[in-house]
């Protein structure tokens, strides 16, 4: 039997989602992608107004601007990061983007990433991003997200204005979008940074309504306070599309602020912009400022489950509640004596991670983990063959998680790790259940085989770039069953 035709049936469907083709191109969105600085203004702009590069699943870009208010944090609108789907939002920061853009390339799975952490480079990498828990999309409203980055970038960041930003005040407005709008709802030339002035005009009425381009948001008297409008009419600047997201800028006391974020532009970038103020969003913005880094990462044992070679496998995972990923090395701030095969993480990525590594012992031992990140509390998590054993409502979890056990100890080059093989496992185990249920036990038992197969000969095991090792050698007898399978349920 052909066997890796039947991994691709089997594989297909997630692999084909995660990793979806096109050629690069501006992708704007009516709907979302609102407002770049036109009229009077200059090339370039500060450091810390930085571009967001995003990478569509249909493989077109979108452009939008971004501030950055605390270390690994960064500002912008909400609409700028809905539909965009995978991990491809980048935050750049040179002069020269073309030039830079070669910056990023493609990994093992096509995806497209940055120099590491702590190589020159000009790009930083989202861990993870959110939007305000109150926007409205048709409201444009609260038009407010963040982006979490996987490094620092090299500059301080700028701090937030705190008070309501008054009427009849001259502000920067900076943005990295277009240059013109050939029609009265698309723009031309972003992606270079430009900057002007402009003055503020309180806040926006009724009257901005367009109903050619909908700001619905303006309709809402109980809105209204809440954003601020700017004069975009000659000799002022005013922003365009690509520049959402962007700050308004103004100095206090010596010291540059960030006022407020530009969501909204008029018909053909002129007239007007409206802006989303700070003030009223300040606990929003301080949780952002302490997921930054501040916030605490807290191991967890999940349960023990028996293995087919006769010993005990206890499952372990961790709580980030940063939006960042946080690094702990191996040694005093992360040890795990019997991890012997270095299963357990040093970069925690962000969120609650549930089945994060196994580590195998006997009855008579005790697995000990300690772990001490910045900013919580040390945790010591002692595990024996008395602890709380995998029941069975984990039972697809605890199958997924001993056949990966095993599978990522073969010795890929491109291992996705254990973490993602049994969210992989666990998908395919779906798709039998939703689409082939007549299969699902022939599904099971290569589970099964694969978990009771040992790492070694690697004659066993297949490699592959998207999903690691394959028993197709080691477990052929479960799947030339499951591929009868397909042929008796077409």
């Amino acid at each position: 039997m052909n066997f890796k035709k039947i991994a691709f049936a089997v594989f297909a469907p997630t692999v084909l989602a995660a990793c979806s083709g096109g050629t690069e191109g501006n992708a704007p969105d009516v709907a979302e992608a609102k407002d770049a600085i036109i009229g009077p203004s200059t090339l370039g702009g500060r450091n810390e107004v930085v571009l967001l590069h995003i990478v569509l699943n249909n493989g077109g870009t979108r452009a939008c601007t971004g501030s950055y208010f605390a270390p690994r944090v960064v500002l912008t609108a909400a609409h700028c990061l809905t539909n965009i789907g995978g991990r491809q939002l980048f935050v750049y920061h040179g002069d020269n983007f073309p030039a830079d853009q070669g910056q990023l390339q493609p990994g093992p799975d096509g995806a497209l990433a940055p120099p590491p952490p702590g190589s020159p480079s000009f790009f930083a990498q989202a861990d993870s991003w959110e939007i305000h828990p109150s926007y409205v999309p048709d409201l444009h409203y609260v038009d407010m997200g963040i982006v979490y980055l996987d490094r620092k970038l090299p500059f301080d960041p700028l701090p937030l204005w705190r008070n309501p930003v008054p009427a009849n005040k001259t502000v920067t407005i900076t943005g990295w979008g277009s240059n013109s709008a050939p029609t009265p709802t698309t723009g031309a030339g972003s992606r270079v940074q430009r900057t002007g002035t402009t003055v503020t005009l309180g806040s926006p009425t009724a009257a901005d309504f367009h109903p050619d381009d909908p700001n619905n948001g303006v309709l809402d008297p109980a809105i209204r306070p809440n954003l601020l409008k700017t004069n975009g009419a000659p000799p002022n600047a005013n922003g365009c599309f690509g520049d959402s997201g962007g700050p308004i800028l103004f100095q206090e006391y010596g010291q540059t602020y960030i006022g407020a974020v530009g969501y909204f532009t008029g018909l053909s970038c002129l007239d007007y912009n409206l802006w989303t103020r700070l003030n009223p969003f300040l606990p929003f913005l301080d949780n952002a400022y302490k997921k930054g880094g501040q916030e605490t990462l807290i191991p967890s044992f999940e349960c023990v489950t028996p293995n087919p070679n006769g010993t005990l496998t206890a499952l372990f995972g961790y709580n980030n509640r940063n939006g960042v990923s946080v690094t702990l090395p191996y040694g005093t701030r992360n040890q795990l004596a019997r991890d012997t095969f270095n299963a357990r993480p040093t970069r925690f990525a962000p969120g609650q991670h549930r089945l994060s590594f196994p580590v195998d012992f006997t009855s008579g031992q005790t697995v000990t983990w300690r772990l001490q990140p910045d900013n919580s509390p040390t945790t010591t998590l002692n595990v024996t063959a008395s602890s709380r054993r995998c029941g069975a409502a984990e039972a697809d979890q605890t199958e997924c998680a001993l056949a990966c056990r095993t599978s990522t100890r073969v010795g890929c080059a491109n291992e996705p790790g254990f973490e993602t093989c049994v969210q992989f496992c666990q998908e395919n185990n779906a798709f039998f259940a939703e689409n082939l249920p007549a299969c699902v036990e022939e599904n099971r038992a290569i589970n099964v085989c694969q978990a009771a197969l040992a790492p070694s000969p690697a004659s066993n095991w297949e490699c592959f770039d998207f999903f690691g090792a394959v028993p197709f050698v080691g477990c052929a007898a479960e799947f030339d069953a499951l591929f009868q399978c397909f042929e008796q349920n077409p």
